[in-house]
């Protein structure tokens, strides 16, 4: 693929390719993600030399072009046998001055794998050579989850969190890390999970919940079953379970716990330490901004270093390194290392404690790579060096012997059609042409007789559209990856507004279905998305996160600068005939719906027990959202209406919630994002460092 690329430059040098071109001639009919591409063109500056970044020189937000003079020669065969007169003949090959034939064949030589785990080198001095990493094999493949592993010491076994043989109950695990069946190591009726192996192999702690949103026990047990202590009680991030699979707890060296939350019910959020008998608890890091949790901490193996995952939404989880003086306690600003755009899932040290192991962008849509090259004290963003193993990983774990444990998770969400007035006998139908894939967050044109929604069966979330019975299924984006959703059409049917992060933390775009043409509408530091069109066009209301949290704005649908709406929190905002934004008051789950006059104003609740922000729909007599209860997994299909002020269920709800809610224009069904099937296995990387 290397080479192929340095044919494909060499032939038209000085023309700016863009990167979707480049990817649709190296991989024809073939997924890959954009990641991909920039491992190829690295390969291939590595390969020219001195020159290499020169010659191969990226054209920004675009892709990229071949800038060296090239000119055509004639190859001189005179020590060269003479070819049989029935072979095929060798075209001249187009180089530039300065010994491309040596340059290719280097290239040539380098693994084009499908590399979907990034591997970030925090201390490693230049020059250092690591040999290949070894590739992933299963080492379970069981039913159900199998998550958030946690390698011992000396990476003989590996302790997980599974909902076990028949779904029905999370609990602790223990395996050899090769052949052999798993020990059951808890027994509570409550959900255990983040396992986490004390450095000297003695003991497992792990948290234990008994909702998806309750506060958690801190627990101890040895290593080989007995008597269990509760050491701490922790109220972690409002993250639910069906979107948070990510251990939330490590030891550092000299054997204190560390773990994100809260130690009270209304006490300060972040990264804590808490000694092992639970006396002594200090609080390192504390988020900056409202609506934002520090989580998934890992401390380096000589205690002097802090890393972990600050999440500003779903799907939106920077890596974050602090360091540490004695004691400990952190010492100087936290540096965060990767975009929020990156949507890291699953962090790890390597034994050397120079290089983080981590995954990233496997939650909304397939899992994106990124390259890292040494941290240092220079304001230079890290590179990323990608990895041969890792597809949609999430929980990782690297034993002191260098071998490596993650979860393999897989996911396919799909359209589903309520008809309207919902009865106890009126089906619930897919809405929308199927895939193995995900589809989500779903939108009705103004006429009624098309649905856009976002999915990722092209390889990375993309606009589609299709007719309302889901024939006719059209791909209308390219934007490739890292995400790309929440399509709205507006009310004359003529545009598509959605929101991507393909050039930053979220930005809004406006998309010209019939031609395919699109125009970025901001383009701020800040996320900016889940936006919505006004009723008659001239405005698009959209949350953004510039003042610190998630609040509501509007500015002109041409084109101009916003306005803040709300003050309060806000985000994901609907225009009714009332006069009135219905809004949710969090982009989190779960949330609630609130209300504020267009032009701003007293910002009043509305009804609790959304289950996420863009689960909601305003219809002309109430609103139409997916309820998620605060003591339950379970969701269900409600109707508030907005005369009486009556809450009604319409459906309960046999499968896990996903994103996105319409309503159809004429009231009469309604479409939401629901999770077909879903799973995760343990995969082993022996000899990885």
């Amino acid at each position: 693929k290397t080479f192929d690329l340095l044919v494909l430059l060499v032939q038209s040098p000085g023309r700016a390719f863009s990167k979707h071109e480049l990817m649709n001639a190296l991989w024809p009919d073939t997924f890959v993600e954009e990641a991909n591409l920039s491992f190829q063109v690295s390969a291939l500056r590595k390969a020219l030399g001195a020159d290499g970044a020169r010659w191969i020189e990226t054209v920004p937000k675009h892709g990229y072009r071949f800038s060296a003079e090239v000119r055509a020669i004639t190859p001189s065969c005179t020590s060269s046998p003479e070819p049989p007169s029935d072979a095929p003949s060798e075209p001249s090959p187009v180089t530039p001055e300065r010994g491309i034939r040596k340059a290719w064949l280097a290239g040539a030589m380098i693994a084009a794998a499908l590399l979907v785990v990034a591997f970030l080198t925090v201390m490693r001095g230049p020059g250092a050579v690591r040999p290949a990493p070894a590739l992933a094999v299963p080492l379970t493949a069981y039913p159900g989850f199998e998550q958030m592993p946690s390698l011992s010491p000396d990476g003989s076994r590996v302790a997980f969190s599974w909902d076990g043989p028949s779904q029905d109950n999370y609990d602790i695990y223990v395996k050899l890390a090769g052949p052999g069946e798993p020990v059951r190591l808890t027994t509570n009726p409550a959900g255990d999970d983040s396992p986490a192996w004390s450095p000297d192999g003695r003991f497992i702690a792990f948290l234990r919940v008994a909702s998806p949103y309750a506060a958690a026990d801190l627990i101890v047990i040895p290593a080989h079953g007995g008597a269990e202590k509760t050491i701490a009680t922790i109220f972690p991030p409002p993250i639910p379970s069906s979107v948070r699979p990510l251990s939330n707890l490590s030891w550092t060296p000299d054997g204190w716990l560390a773990v994100g939350g809260a130690t009270s019910p209304n006490g300060a959020r972040g990264i804590w330490l808490i000694s092992v008998d639970g006396s002594q608890q200090r609080r390192l890091t504390d988020a900056p901004g409202v609506g934002q949790h520090d989580h998934s901490p890992v401390v380096s193996p000589d205690g002097r270093h802090l890393a972990f995952l600050r999440a500003r939404g779903v799907g939106r989880h920077a890596l974050v390194l602090v360091p540490l003086t004695s004691g400990p306690a952190p010492s100087g600003t936290p540096r965060q290392l990767t975009a929020d755009d990156h949507g890291v899932f699953g962090v790890a040290w390597t034994p050397d404690g120079r290089e983080l192991v981590f995954s990233a962008g496997g939650h909304l849509g397939l899992s994106r790579t990124a390259k890292v090259s040494p941290v240092s004290q220079s304001s230079q963003p890290p590179r990323l060096e990608l990895l041969p193993f890792g597809e949609q990983a999430t929980g990782i774990s690297i034993s002191g012997r260098g071998r490596l444990v993650y979860a393999a998770r897989s996911r396919d969400t799909a359209l589903y059609q309520l008809a309207l007035p919902a009865t106890s006998t009126n089906p619930i139908a897919l809405a929308a042409f199927n895939s193995t894939f995900d589809e989500h967050t779903p939108h009705y044109s103004p006429d009624g007789k098309r649905l856009a929604f976002t999915s990722t069966r092209s390889g990375s979330e993309e606009i589609w559209i299709a007719d309302r019975d889901g024939s006719n299924p059209l791909q209308v984006t390219s934007m490739g990856g890292p995400q790309c959703s929440n399509p709205r059409w507006s009310p004359d049917g003529q545009m598509i507004l959605f929101d991507s992060r393909r050039a930053g933390p979220g930005d809004l775009y406006l998309l010209q279905p019939d031609s395919g043409k699109v125009t970025q509408l901001t383009n701020d530091p800040a996320y900016e998305g889940e936006a919505r069109w006004s009723r008659d066009g001239r405005w698009i209301y959209f949350g953004s996160n510039r003042t610190g949290r998630d609040e509501v704005w509007r500015m002109p649908a041409a084109g101009g600068s916003p306005t803040q709406i709300t003050r309060q929190g806000g985000i994901a905002a609907i225009e009714s005939r009332d006069g009135f934004l219905y809004y949710a008051k969090l982009s989190r789950s779960p949330s609630s719906i609130w209300r504020v006059p267009v032009d701003g104003g007293a910002e009043v609740p509305v009804v609790e027990g959304l289950s996420y922000s863009l689960n909601f729909a305003v219809g002309e007599r109430g609103l139409y959202f997916v309820a998620l209860n605060d003591t339950s997994s379970k969701a269900s299909v409600d109707f508030f209406d907005l005369r009486t002020r009556q809450r009604s269920t319409l459906r309960h709800l046999d499968k896990p919630f996903w994103f996105g809610v319409t309503l159809s224009p004429d009231e009469r069904s309604l479409v939401f994002s629901v999770v077909e099937s879903a799973g995760s296995n343990l995969m082993l990387v022996d000899r990885f460092q």
